[in-house]
């Protein structure tokens, strides 16, 4: 349940902080034109390792997790902690689900992202469209007289009116 959570306020928030660890962010860079092609924005989960043990997350995030959890936010820090040191000690690998994993290997931990936008957008050719000369086709040619109709009908429309 708990990684349900950690998958969901990451993809509401673009950011995980996690304690003691270092963060998750959502890094997007948007599509642009490059040599003809339509490149696709990318999207990529980065880790940032904390140097500084002591870093934690918001009050807003256990907020959220409380609310999530059914519990208190004092229970939803130590479940948060509890969550990372459980899976520490039984392996050195923390697996956030989607997300990806995290592993750690001479004190120093690396991330492995289980998401890779390039499976979901691939880039486009882009070629010139010849357009073509709009007068000759039939659903676009205009009467430059549009005014006699509109003038014939308003004339029978007085005549009607003072002949009653």
């Amino acid at each position: 349940m708990m990684l349900t959570i950690l998958e969901k306020y990451f993809l509401d928030h673009g950011q995980l902080v996690l304690p003691g660890i270092g963060h998750l962010r959502l890094n997007q860079i948007d599509a642009i034109q490059l040599n003809g092609q339509f490149q696709p924005p990318v999207h990529q989960i980065v880790f940032d390792a904390i140097i500084e043990p002591t870093t934690k997350p918001n009050k807003l995030f256990y907020i959220y997790l409380s609310e999530h959890l059914d519990c208190t936010i004092e229970q939803a820090i130590i479940d948060y902690a509890a969550f990372f040191t459980n899976q520490l000690s039984a392996s050195n690998i923390v697996d956030l689900g989607n997300l990806g994993q995290l592993n750690i290997l001479n004190d120093a931990y690396t991330f492995e992202s289980n998401y890779n936008s390039a499976h979901y957008f691939q880039p486009i050719q882009l070629e010139k469209v010849q357009i073509e000369d709009q007068t000759e086709n039939n659903f676009n040619t205009s009467s430059k007289q549009w005014w006699i109709l509109p003038l014939i009908i308003a004339t029978i429309a007085i005549v009607a009116i003072l002949l009653k």
